[in-house]
């Protein structure tokens, strides 16, 4: 058997491709959009891509399995659960299993499990290595049911459905795995950063008696005090995972070989708006950004927390024009905006900001200020509101004296809250989302904006006082 798991950082995707050495047929399970990989690992490997398994309809990325058909002629077949009804059934699957079904490659099997509650739909995959036990399944691909640490959470599919679906996964933890034994390796569909779950561990993979002894959510106990203990203090889920639903259930878009974004644009055309409504999504750090920008621009820095961020606060009716520090970066940005659904990418200003710059067009800055000066003004009681941009659970850990909370997921929503009247001055852990809101807050009208540089954390650093 061949085995290669793969791990994107910041949406912390893993997927799976499991091969038959002997026959040289593999399996895909859950694949994220960008799909080169498995084939240059299948290609490597002398393995060809026969099958593609999806373990439910993905709400945080945009799923690979029609990509990674299309790009290898049509010729794997899409497994999908048969347990979504009209309303999760996903119409492009090949193929719909249920508990009945199972697929084999040489010595391979793969047998479908109906673990239900964290979607409606939901299957589990059990690996047996016949050369091994034809009874005995190896391992287990969990998807989103079964985390390292934790389960799915079973509130996505909002109000109506929470209660639902949080019996149901009671149920699956408790009931649908009793006979599956404590030796069996699982392999989820996400790792530590993921905000499917609650609380996810770093390690990526596990055993089922490893987590049945030392996961607190696999700990037997009566279904309401479960589900209470479950859903307390759950992270604010994106706005976008809704969209990414619809997508994954109707199919979404092949993009094939080429990726968007790659046309070069001069400064004077985007001056000019020949990109017409683009949004100018700026990916440069920080730094860079509070240097120099182009009016009206967005921060959100290149790398790993990239499609995350931009899920939560862009807009996915505008075309998107990047400003990067090297055009070696636009496919890394171009692949992480497509992996959550940004297909329209127009292209990148050729040059970057210092094209811009020398050819005399207007240019922004934003002010940064540091822990020690925030403090000094607010003890002097400057007219200032100190913007808290992190999460709920962060802000309970310590925040400063009077700061207005507001998650930088939701803050768009928000705007009314924050007094136009007085300089605002932005705090997040580092300075990484904070530059995200200030971008969004000096576009919204505010003009006395600042970023704390090196956020709570440097507050702390410099033991200044805290709020709990």
């Amino acid at each position: 058997m061949i085995f290669y798991p793969r791990f994107v950082p910041g949406l912390a995707i893993s997927s799976y491709l499991i091969g038959d050495d002997q026959s040289g047929a593999a399996v895909v399970i859950d694949p994220p959009r960008d799909v080169d990989d498995f084939i240059e690992f299948a290609r490597e490997h002398d393995l060809h891509i026969e099958y593609i398994i999806e373990t439910h309809v993905h709400a945080d990325f945009v799923s690979g399995s029609r990509e990674l058909k299309a790009r290898l002629n049509n010729q794997p077949q899409i497994y999908c659960s048969a347990y979504g009804a009209t309303d999760w059934t996903q119409s492009f699957a090949d193929r719909h299993v249920s508990a009945d079904d199972t697929l084999s490659l040489g010595k391979l099997r793969f047998e479908f499990r109906h673990v239900p509650g964290h979607t409606p739909e939901h299957i589990a995959i059990l690996l047996f290595d016949e050369s091994r036990s034809e009874d005995t399944p190896w391992c287990m691909f969990t998807g989103d049911f079964l985390f390292v640490g934790g389960v799915g959470r079973p509130d996505l599919l909002g109000e109506a459905e929470q209660q639902k679906l949080a019996h149901q996964l009671y149920e699956s933890v408790f009931t649908r795995m009793d006979n599956l034994p404590d030796f069996l390796e699982i392999f989820p569909a996400h790792g530590a950063g993921s905000l499917c779950g609650k609380a996810i561990g770093s390690r990526r993979s596990s055993t089922l008696g490893f987590e049945r002894r030392f996961s607190s959510v696999l700990q037997k106990q009566d279904e309401e005090p479960w589900i209470e203990d479950l859903l307390q203090d759950m992270p604010l889920s994106p706005p976008y995972f809704s969209r990414m639903k619809q997508i994954n259930k109707e199919g979404p878009a092949i993009i094939g070989p080429e990726l968007p974004g790659q046309k070069r644009w001069s400064a004077k055309e985007v001056a000019e708006r020949q990109c017409e409504d683009c949004l100018i999504l700026d990916v440069r750090s920080k730094e860079a950004f509070a240097a120099a920008h182009i009016p009206d621009s967005i921060n959100i820095p290149a790398g790993s927390n990239l499609p995350t961020w931009a899920g939560w606060v862009l807009p996915y009716d505008q075309p998107i024009l990047l400003v990067v520090d090297q055009p070696s970066q636009v496919k890394d940005v171009v692949t992480n905006l497509l992996r959550v659904g940004f297909d329209d990418i127009q292209g990148y200003l050729e040059g970057g900001i210092n094209a811009w710059e020398t050819s005399g067009l207007p240019l922004e800055m934003l002010e940064t200020i540091s822990v020690r000066d925030l403090h000094h003004k607010l003890r002097q009681q400057h007219p200032l509101t100190v913007l808290d941009v992190r999460t709920e659970r962060e802000w309970d850990a310590g925040h400063i004296k009077g700061a207005l909370h507001i998650h930088g997921g939701a803050l768009q929503e928000r705007f009314e809250e924050i007094p136009q009247e007085q300089p605002v001055a932005v705090v997040c852990g580092s300075g990484y989302r904070a530059s995200i809101a200030s971008s969004f807050i000096r576009r919204a009208g505010f003009t006395d904006v600042a970023n704390v540089l090196g956020g709570m954390s440097a507050w702390k650093a410099a033991d200044l006082p805290l709020n709990v």
